[in-house]
């Protein structure tokens, strides 16, 4: 779907900017997202936050998940 293009770009840009702790992955840097998001020219709306949260989300539930 193009409207998701630049939301799919991003996610697959930042996914070496994790937080880990002692239980594994926390959630993502969001200040390295800002980051990255400019570099590549996403403005970062609601919309847009709203889809990467949700796909770290499921990261995070899928990851807590097999452990």
């Amino acid at each position: 779907m193009p409207e998701n293009e630049d939301a799919m770009d991003l996610w697959l840009t930042v996914q070496t900017q994790w937080r880990a702790g002692g239980m594994g992955i926390v959630g993502l840097d969001y200040a390295e997202v800002r980051v990255w998001a400019k570099e590549l020219g996403i403005t970062m709306t609601p919309a847009m936050w709203g889809k990467i949260r949700r796909l770290e989300r499921l990261t995070l539930e899928v990851s807590h998940a097999t452990k």
